[in-house]
Parts: structure tokens; sequence; C-alpha cells
């Protein structure tokens, strides 16, 4: 990911200078338009490492792991810390006519 950077602006002078003032304003105007283009920032890839495998106890707009799918910690919605189950089956009957 590459972020963009301010330029260099120029050092002012001891007395007025109209060349001074419009590369001054040139180079504000560049870094304005950076900050209010769409896409300030240039992505060649993403690489996510060591994410958690649960959203419990993670702020809003965190990214977590459930096996292979990536998930996003989003407001009002309860994440478990584990998962366990028990479950027990009585004596079925299966009559065949």
């Amino acid at each position: 990911m590459q972020k963009f950077r301010a330029p260099a602006l120029p050092l002012a002078p001891l007395d007025y200078d109209q060349q001074q003032l419009s590369q001054l304003i040139g180079a504000l105007r560049l870094y304005f338009t950076q900050l209010d283009s769409n896409v300030p920032l240039q992505m060649d890839g993403l690489r996510l490492l060591n994410l958690p495998t649960s959203g419990y106890n993670l702020p809003d707009g965190t990214v977590f792991r459930v096996g292979e799918d990536l998930k996003i910690v989003v407001p009002n919605i309860s994440y478990l810390f584990g998962v366990s189950a028990t479950a027990s089956v009585g004596t079925v009957t299966v009559t065949i006519i």
C-alpha cells in the first residue's frame, strides 16, 4: 500500500516573489487535490496475517477469520468466544409397513 505524500513546500523569500507564491499555491493545490480524491491510496495487494478467529470482544470494523471466510465486526451483533454443544438421543423405533 502506498500513501500519497505531501509535496515539499518552497521556502519563503525575504521579499514577495510572484513565481515563488505561484509554486506554493501549486504545491498546496496538488496536496488538497490528493486529499479530496476518491482514491487517495493505491494498493497492489493485501496480506492479512494472524487474524483473530472470533469477533468476540473486538471493536467495530475489525476483520476476523472463521475457517476460510473473512468477517467484519458490526455493531449490535453478538459474537461468541467459543462454541460447545451437548445432545442426547433416546430410543428411536422405526416401523416399516
